[in-house]
């Protein structure tokens, strides 16, 4: 009943209503095909933005030639990118990792003579484009790096007692560095204990200061405080505090208070377990903060609560 009433009603409309709604059935019917093969293509892929200057530019991923200026879907791994113009133009080459989501490969190549250099005049629009996307690049991955590493937003910090600044390591990861007059180094530390929403002990944290607690001489002493003394030749201008126990380990802090005798102030924590033969070891080297890069033994948390000492 319902059928004879359509088609009642398809039959009473004039042509050009007929077929209207059968073209805008078939775009409809193309549209969602359309859809259903891209989403069939793109699934596992991420999106890659790729724009190298000059446009006639040809780029290729593991000698595969990709679309330069284009977005292209491409399976996340790793890959060999190369790209490369002509002779007055340099040849960039370099392994990459495609992430899952979105990779955006931005670059320039630089002119070799002066015919590339009025190559390059001729066509600045596109060299000026890349430098924004490039520039636009740099700036959200060191917003990225900020909002991962939270104490690169207090730094650099220089001043006539010390100065705490960092560079990023082979895996683009900070190192803080630590320099400072060693009467002014404790002042260092207590400035980075305020910095809010950082935890030092996960923190890659370089005392430029050289330690003089680099080397200890191992002893059969129980008692920890008369054992470290020994360890590490502490006068007595050296206070050695309480020692608490986490654990399997025993952790204290010593310093001088003698400021007119010896110039090495800080407070040093350390950290110290009994070894097979009984006696105590001394873990890592004694610094006035540990990390899990200085004394990689012990998790943050442990290193969290030593530190609060």
């Amino acid at each position: 009943m319902a059928k004879s009433k359509i088609k009642q009603a398809v039959e009473q409309m004039n042509p050009r209503t007929r077929i209207a709604i059968i073209l805008i059935i078939v775009l409809f019917a193309f549209a969602i095909i359309y859809s259903l093969s891209v989403s069939i293509y793109r699934a596992g892929k991420s999106k890659t933005q790729i724009h190298y200057a000059p446009n006639a530019a040809n780029v290729y991923l593991n000698d595969v030639k990709v679309t330069n200026n284009s977005t292209s879907w491409i399976i996340p791994g790793e890959y060999h990118l190369k790209v490369e113009f002509n002779d007055h133009f340099s040849t960039h080459e370099e392994d990459i990792t495609i992430e899952t989501g979105t990779t955006e490969l931005y670059g320039i190549l630089s002119a070799l003579d002066d015919e590339g250099r009025e190559y390059e005049k001729q066509h600045r629009q596109e060299f000026a484009i890349v430098e924004g996307l490039v520039g636009s690049l740099l700036s959200r991955q060191g917003q990225k790096i900020k909002e991962e590493n939270p104490i690169l937003n207090y730094l650099p910090i220089n001043n006539s007692l010390y100065s705490i600044s960092y560079q990023y390591d082979e895996n683009n990861k900070p190192v803080v560095y630590v320099k400072s007059d060693p009467k002014y180094l404790e002042v260092a530390v207590a400035k980075m204990k305020l910095f809010d929403g950082v935890e030092l002990s996960s923190q890659n944290i370089v005392f430029l200061n050289k330690s003089p607690f680099d080397t200890y001489q191992q002893n059969p002493i129980k008692d920890i405080k008369k054992f470290l003394r020994a360890a590490y030749q502490l006068n007595s201008d050296y206070k050695i505090n309480d020692v608490k126990q986490i654990g399997d380990y025993y952790y204290t802090t010593f310093y001088t208070d003698n400021y007119n005798t010896n110039a090495n102030h800080a407070r040093y924590i350390a950290v110290v377990k009994e070894n097979s033969d009984g006696n105590w070891e001394v873990i890592s080297t004694p610094q006035p903060i540990l990390t899990i890069f200085n004394t990689p033994e012990l998790d943050v948390e442990t290193l969290k609560t030593i530190n609060s000492y």
